[in-house]
């Protein structure tokens, strides 16, 4: 499952890209395979998957980030922090996880590769708040 991490990133990159230029998702998805020569075919599988499920529940997903982040907007969520929410909760809630803290470790360090820490102990409590109070795990 090494092509698991890398997958994550891809696809919130993906999901960053059309959350700033509003394209349609499926070209941006097989663009960045391309440009990126993504050649391991379980990454481009869950790269496609990360997306398509994030994108057939958006709209549960984008209001649970709102409640877990304590009422605030999702529009008042930073771009990076937002997409990295909504892979996570896609792929937590509606793919399903094995390893729930190896997992949040994942995302934690894309937030702080690309945010820096403040984002990174954003998100590391707003998955470790979904793991504990939604999907009912320590």
């Amino acid at each position: 499952m090494i092509y698991k991490p890398k997958a994550r990133k891809d696809a919130f990159l993906v999901l960053y890209q059309w959350d700033m230029k509003g394209e349609p998702i499926e070209s941006l998805v097989e663009e960045y395979i391309s440009a990126n020569r993504i050649n391991i075919s379980d990454q481009r599988r869950y790269i496609r998957k990360l997306v398509r499920t994030y994108m057939d529940n958006s709209t549960d997903i984008d209001k649970l980030i709102a409640e877990l982040s304590e009422k605030w907007d999702i529009d008042r969520v930073g771009y990076i922090e937002r997409n990295l929410l909504r892979i996570a909760l896609a792929e937590f809630l509606y793919i399903g996880v094995k390893n729930p803290k190896l997992t949040i470790y994942d995302y934690v360090k894309l937030a702080q590769k690309y945010a820096g820490k403040k984002s990174a102990k954003f998100i590391n409590g707003i998955l470790g708040r979904l793991v504990r109070e939604k999907l009912g795990e320590a």
